[in-house]
């Protein structure tokens, strides 16, 4: 078993990191710990590699694992953490919003998706939240009706990663 009590860097956020993964994954050098959003947030973990590497994961309290985050670079070895995608419903403002409508629109979105206690990305005129169920979207298109002519409400599976400090319990 491998011990493991820190995080060296992150793929999307040091080149050279990922540069060495990629020289090393084209040797069959990486292997990766598969998690949900969840497990991201605990600080004492076991898991198994994708290649059978028995890991032994403890970080500090308040330590969040992201996607791509390296926590092994050895000369023969790399091992990364790889986020589960998850269903996520999509709000994409569309830019016909009038004067009146400007702050009306956002923070009736805001409002549902709080009171859901539901956390969210945004990614320009997209906001992204987690759903449980398909049915979601529909009880949304319910929910923001009046607004629709204003948004597209579609959903995604992808990896999520909440903006810091919207990351709360969820409903």
């Amino acid at each position: 078993m491998i011990t493991i009590n820190s995080i060296i860097g992150n793929l999307y956020h040091d080149s050279n990191l990922r540069k060495r993964y990629e020289e090393m994954s084209s040797q069959s050098l990486c292997e990766s710990i598969r998690i949900n959003r969840m497990e991201a947030q605990r600080v004492r973990m076991r898991k198994r590699s994708s290649k059978g590497t028995d890991i032994a994961l403890t970080t500090t309290p308040g330590t969040r694992l992201r996607h791509g985050d390296v926590l092994m670079a050895g000369n023969d070895k790399m091992i990364t953490i790889e986020l589960e995608p998850e269903n996520l419903a999509v709000v994409e403002v569309k830019d016909n919003l009038h004067e009146h409508d400007a702050v009306q629109v956002p923070v009736t979105i805001g409002h549902a998706i709080g009171n859901l206690h539901r956390p969210i990305k945004l990614e320009g005129r997209k906001i992204y939240f987690p759903i449980q169920t398909d049915s979601e979207i529909e009880m949304f298109k319910k929910i923001f009706g009046r607004l629709l002519d204003h948004l597209e409400i579609t959903q995604a599976k992808m990896v999520f990663e909440p903006e810091e400090g919207t990351d709360v319990h969820e409903h």
